[in-house]
Formats: structure tokens, sequence, C-alpha cells
């Protein structure tokens, strides 16, 4: 393995660490043990998504409902293989296929940024990232598991790791309209389920209804006193340029 790979794969490996062992906890409180924690966390590549299995388990949400959401929040993989689909041709379809396979969110993003740069990035290196941060998160989440059951850690210390996950994720997205209305949209859309008795199906109605507030605020024209300042400038301009004094349109004297 390359010096790159080890200093690419590291700092992810040691994040991994940190946000696995709650997330290990979290399943073990739900049922599972360390066995089955390690293979689902080896084989599904969402860690989120392995949070939200736990907590709406736990919460009593039905089986479908939990599909759902789970199924939602872990459509953006569609779009990262979409994004990252064109860098993979070099490497031929079975290379590609592995690297499709086993990258996480974080080994995506690096692999991304090495192809996108022209940086020296084989499929070996690629695939070789992919494994590190995916054996270590998938460890971590045993680990986790073992800890669980062996030591009594509240469900809601365990639980809120994953709310503070997202927090971070949301935080760490643009600070933009769009953004703003779907992260407003889906809080409200969550609370008014609860309120009306249907927090089974939160989740993922919240996610459908953030999605379409952002698409919304998205498509949405800028404010209207921003388009007059601006036709109203275009206006100024010719007759400011034609009151100049001769000399000055040009810089001369």
């Amino acid at each position: 393995m390359r010096r790159e790979v080890i200093s690419a794969a590291w700092p992810v490996m040691v994040s991994y660490v940190a946000v696995g062992l709650p997330c290990g906890v979290l399943a073990a409180k739900a049922g599972m043990d360390p066995l089955q924690n390690f293979v689902l966390a080896l084989t599904f590549l969402s860690g989120g998504g392995q949070f939200m299995m736990s907590n709406l388990w736990l919460a009593g949400v039905p089986l479908g409902s939990i599909v759902a959401s789970v199924a939602a929040v872990s459509t953006r993989f569609a779009l990262y293989s979409a994004s990252l689909a064109p860098y993979l041709e070099r490497f031929g379809r079975r290379s590609a296929l592995a690297i499709s396979c086993s990258y996480t969110e974080e080994a995506y993003g690096i692999t991304l940024d090495k192809l996108a740069s022209g940086a020296a990035w084989s499929a070996r290196d690629a695939l070789a990232l992919n494994l590190c941060v995916q054996l270590t998160w998938a460890a971590s989440c045993a680990a986790g598991a073992a800890l669980g059951a062996i030591v009594n850690v509240p469900t809601a210390i365990a639980g809120f790791a994953m709310t503070s996950l997202f927090i971070y994720l949301l935080w760490a997205q643009p600070h933009t309209r769009p953004t703003a209305a779907a992260a407003a949209a889906a809080a409200l859309t969550v609370a008014a389920c609860k309120w009306a008795g249907a927090a089974g199906v939160a989740v993922p109605v919240a996610a459908l209804v953030g999605v379409a507030a952002g698409l919304a605020a998205g498509a949405l024209p800028r404010t209207r006193r921003g388009h007059h300042n601006r036709h109203e400038l275009n206006h100024e301009r010719p007759a400011a340029a034609a009151n100049a004094p001769t000399g000055e349109k040009d810089g001369s004297q």
C-alpha cells in the first residue's frame, strides 16, 4: 500500500472509530450481536442508515417505515456514483465495479478529488482506501456492540451520536436558501407528524417534503429588489457616461 493511501485513509479511520463505537452500542441495544453488526457494517455502506435502523427499531417504528426511511437517506449514493462514474472509466469495468461497491462517503470524496485533480491515483489505490476505511468502520461497530453488551450505556446518549452527526452534516452544507428551506421544512414535518400521532412515517415524509421545499426554493427567482436595482443601474450607466467630462471615460486628463 502506498504512503499516499495511508496518509489519506488514517484521518477517516480515526473518525470512524469515534462514530462507529456508539453506532455499535446502539445496535446492541436493538438486539444485534457483534458478528451481526460487523457483517452489516461491512456490507451496508451508509453509516447514517445504520444509526437510523437502530434508532427507529428502538422507537417501535414499523419495519416498512424503517426501510423507506433508510432508503430515502441512502439515495445520495446514486448521486455520488453518477459524479464518480466518468472518472472510473479509465480503470475498466471490473475495477470500477469493485470500487463502486465498496466506497463510503469519505472514501468517495477523497477518490473523486484525486481523480478530478489528475493526481497519481490508481484503481488499486482507490480500492485499498475503500477497504481500509470500511474494515475500520465494521470493526468499530462490532467493538461498540460488544461494549454495549457489557456496559449499560444509556440509549439516549448513544442515539444522540446520530443526531449530532446529522447536525454536523447539515452545518457543513452551503448556507443557501434551498438548504435552509429543506432543513426547516423537514423539521416542521417531523414535528407535525409526531403531533398528529404518525411518528412511524415522520422520517420518510419529512425527507420528501424537505427535498421538495429545497427544490422549490432553488427554483424561485432572486428578490425583486435586487432585480430592480440592477435594472436601474443599467439605466444610470449610459447617463453617467454621457455626462462625464472629456478624458475621464478612458482615464486620461
